[in-house]
């Protein structure tokens, strides 16, 4: 006697359009079998973890799906932070600080930056309003200026409290995607930003340099 599965696998090779597709095989935790490899970011996530060195697991890909591994700023941030939620504040700042700049360079006219990790600002695809969408920006001109030298100002407040070299290292690499020279540095100018983008005191982390 043939099956049903046998049936249906029939009427599919001879076209038959009501035929009922089969139904991938599940593991016994209950995914599909190829959900891992039909995921069409499995390639960048193991790339990431051949840069960053780590072993390809489950839990590394689940790892390098955070945002901060895309860049050279997030990555060197993520190596070095104290914790998950450091790491999710420090990614706060860096985001920030990338705004902040974008926001001030269309204000004044200056040409747009060059750097990779800038467009991810941008929209890749076309948006549409909902309930939760925020209202249009009515701003003029002036007043978007305005705030934008304001806001950046307040940053430069913020980051002005690491010492010299951190602040040039940041900005060096969070603006323009620059390969990190200074982790340290770097990590102590985001604290610095994570704790004025937080409402906490901005404490100086100055280092001693020759």
């Amino acid at each position: 006697m043939t099956s049903k599965a046998e049936r249906r696998r029939r009427k599919k090779a001879h076209g038959d359009p009501f035929a009922i597709p089969d139904i991938p095989k599940r593991q016994p935790n209950g995914q599909y079998r190829n959900r891992l490899s039909d995921d069409p970011a499995i390639e960048t996530l193991k790339a990431r973890c051949r840069q960053m060195g780590k072993e390809i697991t489950k839990a590394t890909l689940r790892d390098m799906r955070a945002p901060w591994w895309g860049c050279n700023a997030g990555r060197a941030m993520a190596g070095l932070a104290d914790s998950d939620a450091e790491r999710a504040e420090m990614w706060d700042a860096i985001c920030h600080m990338r705004r902040v700049v974008t926001a001030y360079d269309a204000a004044i006219g200056a040409p747009k930056r060059h750097a990779t990790c800038l467009r991810l600002l941008a929209p890749i695809a076309a948006l549409e309003a909902d309930a939760s969408t925020p209202p249009s920006d009515e701003r003029t001109p002036r007043e978007k200026q305005d705030d934008a030298c304001a806001a950046i100002m307040r940053l430069e407040g913020w980051i002005g409290m690491a010492d010299r070299l951190a602040i040039t290292e940041a900005k060096r690499v969070v603006w323009d995607d620059a390969m990190v020279g200074d982790a340290q540095g770097l990590i102590a100018a985001l604290r610095c930003v994570a704790d004025g983008l937080f409402g906490r005191p901005v404490v100086y982390r100055g280092r001693a340099h020759d």
